[in-house]
């Protein structure tokens, strides 16, 4: 088989990027990617083990004249998140990602590419092959779950790493430096409504499809104006129920509470016409949201069902439920202007154990705010007589403006491209949060190439911005001997 990239000092993180692509590993099916790690680090003669969350460990140790110096730790996570085109055939537990070179960029075809964080992986391999710089001993981590329950970076024995130093490689921009990201929470919500069996005179059953919007990462592109299928379809039923009298036989829409909605799907019955009213709403959306996407559409064909619709009351109450759960940014952050400081992303709506469900992840930059959005949250849902759970509860990494690793890592790049680096806190969960509870002391960065679109099928990864943060990685590790 062709590569599309050839094994050089320049293009070694894209070259493994690429054989990291052809490995399944989607959260919880690590196991093939924790092998490949592990056999390619003990072929080169490095330590290689892995513990019983699927952590890969390895180490390697200090150049000549850096043997005694401090050690770094690397860490990147191994799993993807895993979404697809709705046209898509694609299996993300066997098949592998199918990789397209477009000018700079790369892309997947018709899937998410799993540069998130599939190339921070590829970089610190990369590193650890690689002996054309300098470097103190370095302690690679390469986590697992990351994507959906942050279960590898809460296992981690800190009693097996030397290093209290840590460069995340879990970024997407490469001009910055991230020192600090928000936590978050995860929310089930459940409602028991009553159904009823269709008549003939509940009317025929047409499926309502909204496709082609942008989707993207819940917390990093929550300020980019992507919007969400499932708002739009709520606003969509709203106007159809002004109009006409209509029943609801089923409501389906996202795919992953941590990415935004692309897509959904509600079946209603009516007589009624609604091909014009939903052309209006399709233009109207067009206009809102023109700008980030060419793709957005609201179709509607004719469906045979044989089943149940919910009952007038039911309806009633999931479209309360949804026209006033909040969703989008909720607060700002004052200490770095333009950031968003809190956050709700309505991920999953379904019908779940003969029960209407709402997946959520909530952000925040303080414990306090996710708190406080959790119980807007959980008030609602109990006002309309459904049931709340909170799951995958993590801490934010608080912003230290002491850290020594920032500073050089800033000197460093303004040294190597004239350029300031600029220091961020990221809307977004990053592991730095869970391995501060286990490695004392902890000092942490966090950077990474360009990215675009992440947890979407839309994702791509900068080609010429992954050549870039290699040199500088090398760069950095080899002026952190004496920190």
């Amino acid at each position: 088989m062709e590569r599309l990239f050839e094994y050089s000092e320049e293009n070694l993180p894209l070259y493994i990027f690429e054989e990291i692509s052809g490995i399944p590993r989607e959260s919880g099916n690590e196991t093939e990617i924790r092998n490949f790690l592990i056999q390619r680090a003990q072929d080169k003669g490095f330590e290689a083990i892995y513990d019983e969350a699927n952590n890969v460990i390895i180490k390697k140790p200090g150049s000549k004249g850096y043997e005694d110096y401090p050690p770094i730790i690397l860490q990147a996570h191994m799993d993807m998140v895993c979404e697809k085109l709705i046209t898509s055939e694609h299996d993300f537990r066997y098949d592998p990602i199918e990789l397209v070179v477009d000018g700079d960029m790369i892309r997947a075809e018709g899937t998410t590419l799993g540069a998130d964080d599939g190339i921070g992986v590829a970089l610190g391999m990369s590193v650890l092959e690689s002996d054309g710089f300098s470097h103190p001993p370095l302690e690679f981590l390469f986590t697992a779950e990351e994507e959906t329950s942050f279960h590898g970076a809460e296992s981690i024995n800190g009693k097996l790493f030397k290093g209290h130093r840590v460069i995340n490689l879990d970024f997407s921009e490469d001009d910055k430096i991230v020192v600090g990201s928000c936590g978050g929470v995860g929310m089930k919500v459940k409602l028991l409504v009553q159904k009823e069996r269709v008549v003939r005179e509940n009317g025929k059953a047409w499926e309502i499809s909204i496709t082609g919007m942008p989707g993207g990462h819940s917390g990093e592109d929550v300020n980019k104006g992507y919007g969400s299928a499932i708002q739009l379809m709520t606003r969509v039923l709203r106007q159809l129920l002004r109009q006409f009298d209509i029943g609801l036989v089923s409501l389906k829409g996202g795919s992953n509470r941590l990415a935004l909605a692309r897509e959904c799907k509600a079946v209603v019955l009516t007589y009624a016409d609604l091909l014009p009213t939903l052309k209006k709403m399709q233009q109207i959306f067009i206009n809102e949201y023109g700008e980030v996407t060419s793709d957005l559409e609201i179709s509607v064909k004719q469906v045979e069902i044989d089943g149940l619709k919910y009952s007038g009351d039911g309806f009633d109450r999931i479209m309360t439920l949804l026209t006033l759960f909040p969703d989008g940014i909720m607060q700002m952050n004052g200490a770095f202007p333009g950031v968003v400081g809190s956050s709700i992303n309505m991920g999953i709506v379904d019908e779940r154990d003969g029960q209407f469900y709402i997946e959520a992840e909530i952000r925040g930059d303080r414990v306090s705010t996710i708190l406080d959005i959790a119980e807007k949250v959980a008030h609602l849902v109990e006002i309309k007589g459904g049931t709340w759970e909170k799951f995958r509860n993590y801490a934010p990494w608080q912003y230290n403006p002491e850290s020594q690793l920032c500073k050089k890592a800033m000197e460093v790049y303004e040294a190597t491209f004239g350029e300031i680096m600029i220091p961020m806190v990221l809307h977004a969960g990053l592991e730095c949060s869970l391995l501060g509870d286990n490695i004392s002391n902890m000092d942490a960065i966090s950077i990474g190439p360009n990215m675009w679109n992440c947890h979407s099928p839309n994702e791509r990864l900068s080609i010429s911005s992954t050549k870039k943060v290699w040199r500088y990685l090398k760069l950095l590790l080899g002026s952190l001997g004496d920190l």
